[in-house]
């Protein structure tokens, strides 16, 4: 309870800038919106990976404009990357796990804002999405999906702390990056037939409490690993 006290008592600091992003958070949600209620008619009728793509730039790409430049990692010196912020944090007298703590709080609450404020513009902006979900079921589908925007965006906090990346390590990560992408293009378009954000719609509406507790149950466990690993990480790195 004390951890999370101090914790809240220093992102504190970082709130005003937070909140100076907000209305950029909202106004990219409101672009995003628009694209995706122009298409939603189509998207809903017939596979459409290029929606999904725009969607999940969307989802990952948060931390990028939610958040000053100097809260994202970025390379200090030599293949040492990490955020300014934390570096400055960590040279005061302050907990390593209060740190993580207040990294996190700073960087979920403009995700779920961004998240949230997409979903609920969308479904009012496109008449077709106002039809497949009921308001309700709109809750729940934005419910998901923050979780999952909550769960890919915690691993930039473990790169706050600190990562040594190489020139191979990072051809390997694109490598994968893409592979990974690749193999998911062709599972939905020609194996299940369906898009990712069309699928968890209709998932949705069928199944509600199945995707409250996806919901609950993936963050939960990717911020339970983001904070270990960002812990682990503040541990073992020399940051000289």
């Amino acid at each position: 309870m004390n951890t999370m006290k101090e914790s809240i008592w220093l992102a504190r600091f970082d709130f005003k800038y937070v909140l100076k992003y907000i209305p950029v958070v909202l106004l990219m949600a409101a672009l995003y919106s628009y694209f995706f209620s122009e298409f939603m008619e189509g998207y809903l009728e017939k596979v459409q990976p290029a929606f999904d793509l725009f969607f999940f730039l969307y989802i990952f790409f948060m931390p990028t404009w939610s958040r000053t430049k100097d809260s994202l990692a970025q390379k200090i010196h030599g293949d040492l990357y990490a955020a300014p912020v934390f570096l400055l944090l960590n040279q005061l007298p302050i907990k390593k796990t209060v740190i993580i703590t207040s990294r996190l709080l700073c960087l979920y609450i403009p995700i779920t804002i961004g998240t949230a404020a997409a979903m609920v513009m969308t479904y009012f902006l496109s008449e077709e999405f106002n039809e497949v979900l009921t308001f309700g079921e709109l809750i729940v589908l934005t419910m998901f999906w923050t979780g999952i925007a909550l769960s890919s965006c915690s691993a930039s906090v473990t790169m706050e702390m600190g990562e040594r990346i190489s020139k191979k390590r990072i051809i390997t990560s694109f490598i994968w990056l893409v592979g990974g992408a690749a193999a998911l293009y062709f599972l939905m378009k020609d194996v299940l037939q369906t898009g990712i954000l069309k699928w968890s719609i209709f998932f949705s509406a069928d199944h509600p409490v199945l995707m409250v507790l996806m919901a609950i149950v993936i963050p939960t466990l990717s911020t339970w690993w983001a904070y270990r690993h960002a812990l682990k990480q503040m541990y073992k790195m020399d940051y000289m």
